[in-house]
Formats: structure tokens, C-alpha cells, sequence
């Protein structure tokens, strides 16, 4: 009769057991899926007049592609796979920050060399320097002729290893739109002034050898609903993704970098949580069937 009953106890506390391991992983899913919830909460959509920021207004009119009012999104967009920077500028920052930032922009674009002037300097400094977020620059070269012919010459800079030097040599000494500042003829002297090879980058330029890369860039960009430049996507460790549009000041990517940094779950916090949660069962269990762990028969 005792042993019956003790194997009946035994049998009992098996089909108890039996249940951690599905509340330890349904634990871990809430825990993830709250995490993924929070790091998604964002503030409430804004609107900004570009006429009302510092740097937002230029002579450039609604050559940005978004009028004279930009937008931040501040909901997120969830993501598999993220956005393909595959073609995009080489990364600049530490490849193992954990935020992502992606431009897409135009050589051409007023907006975008306003925010490249104003606004990138601040969240380099805070930013990409301390390792947090890293930086990459896709095309979306929709301004004419010269944006792509421009974006181009970025990549044949870079076979040099000069490309984010070229990069912002151009944003630095921008014209206006379809002017002329950005045709060929112009680009092969600003490789020549950054002392790049003359004969390897007209080459590469003549050639057309990254004009597949461009397009390429520019249909990534489309296919993330992008209409104008320069349009930002803030990458959170997890997978979030958050849009920003148009030139918004630094204090705008404080908040959303900020939080996507807090995105990170936190793994270990689980894990003990998940340890607790099985010791507490095991022992309630144990006291539920009266079985002595350690007594001998």
C-alpha cells in the first residue's frame, strides 16, 4: 500500500514537472513580446513646419520631395529582416553599435545637406563616436540626371577607400539643383582635389560600374515607402524600426535612438526570472504530494 502510494506521488509529480518546461517557454515568449512591445512605443506622431525649424526651410523649396512640412513617425514598423544595406555606403562607426541608422538621400537634395550640416554633427558626437549607433547611406537619387551620376562617384571613391570623404565633399560643396556643380566633368576634379587616382576614378565613372548599385538603392528605398530625402530608419537591436522623415534636429533622434537602445532584451533578468518560477513550482509541487525529496525507503 505505501509503495503504491509513493509510486502514485511519483506519478503525480511527473505530470507536474511535466508542466515547467511549457510555463518556462511561455515565460520567456511573454517576457520577449513585452520587451518588443515597450522598445515600440513611441511618442505621439508630430508634424513640423519646415518653415519653423532653424534649418528645416531652404531655397530649395519642396525639393526634398516632402513640401515644406516634414513628418517624424513616431509609430514603429515592425520588421523581419530589416533594410537591405547590402549596396549601401560603407558603414561608418563601429560595425558593432547597436542602433542602425539609415539615410536614404540625394547629392542634390537642399534638405539633406542641411541636415548634414546642422543636425549629423550632433549625433555623430553622441552617437556614432561612443559605439552606440552606426551609420549607413543608401541613394535615393531622384533630384535628375546628376544625383545619380553623383551617387556613382561616391563608390568609385570608395574603391580607393575614400568613399565617406567624397560623401561629404559633396554635401560641402553642393549648388543648386541641376546646375551643373554635380555633372561629370565636376566630379572627376573634386576626386582629383581629395587627391584620389585620376585615371582609376574617371575609369570607374565613364564606366557606369555602379550604376546597377544605384538603382539597386534607389528601389530599396522605394520598396520602404520612401518619397523624398532625406528619410531615416532607426534600427533597434531587436528588429524595431523607426521612421523619421525629413530634416528634423538631432534633439528628434535623441528620443527614438535612446529608447531603441533600451530595446536590447534583457535576457539574464529572464533567465533568472524563468529559474525562480521552476524552483517555486517544484517546491509547491513537492508540498502538494507530501513527497519527501530526500527521504529514504
Amino acid at each position: 500500500m505505501l509503495q503504491s502510494d509513493r509510486l502514485s506521488k511519483m506519478e503525480s509529480l511527473g505530470k507536474s514537472l511535466f508542466l515547467i518546461p511549457i510555463l518556462i517557454l511561455v515565460t520567456i515568449t511573454y517576457a520577449y513580446a513585452d520587451n518588443m512591445q515597450g522598445s515600440s512605443m513611441m511618442h505621439e506622431n508630430s508634424t513640423m513646419n519646415g518653415e519653423n525649424m532653424s534649418h528645416g526651410t531652404m531655397n530649395g523649396g519642396n525639393m526634398s520631395g516632402w513640401g515644406n512640412n516634414t513628418m517624424m513617425k513616431g509609430e514603429s514598423m515592425m520588421t523581419s529582416g530589416g533594410i537591405d544595406t547590402s549596396m549601401g555606403s560603407p558603414v561608418e562607426g563601429s560595425s558593432n553599435a547597436p542602433v542602425t541608422i539609415v539615410e536614404f538621400g540625394d547629392y542634390q537634395c537642399p534638405k539633406c545637406d542641411a541636415w548634414f550640416k546642422n543636425e549629423e554633427p550632433a549625433i555623430k558626437t553622441s552617437y556614432i563616436d561612443t559605439n552606440k549607433t552606426k551609420l549607413y547611406f543608401v541613394d535615393f537619387p531622384f533630384l535628375g540626371a546628376d544625383s545619380v551620376t553623383a551617387a556613382q562617384a561616391a563608390y568609385c571613391a570608395g574603391d580607393q577607400g575614400k568613399y565617406w570623404q567624397y560623401h561629404d565633399y559633396l554635401y560641402q560643396n553642393q549648388g543648386s539643383v541641376q546646375s551643373g556643380w554635380a555633372s561629370a566633368t565636376n566630379l572627376k576634379s573634386y576626386a582629383a582635389t581629395l587627391g584620389l587616382d585620376a585615371n582609376q576614378f574617371n575609369m570607374c565613372l565613364d564606366s557606369g560600374k555602379y550604376a546597377s548599385q544605384v538603382s539597386h538603392n534607389k528601389d530599396v528605398g522605394t520598396s520602404h515607402g520612401v518619397q523624398g530625402t532625406p528619410a531615416f530608419f532607426i534600427i533597434a537591436p531587436n528588429g524595431t524600426v523607426n521612421e523619421i522623415l525629413g530634416p528634423q534636429p538631432a534633439t528628434a533622434f535623441s528620443p527614438v535612438i535612446d529608447s531603441s537602445l533600451q530595446a536590447v532584451p534583457e535576457f539574464g533578468s529572464i533567465a533568472a526570472l524563468v529559474l525562480v518560477i521552476a524552483v517555486i513550482s517544484v517546491i509547491a509541487v513537492s508540498a502538494k504530494t507530501r513527497l519527501p525529496l530526500n527521504r529514504k525507503y
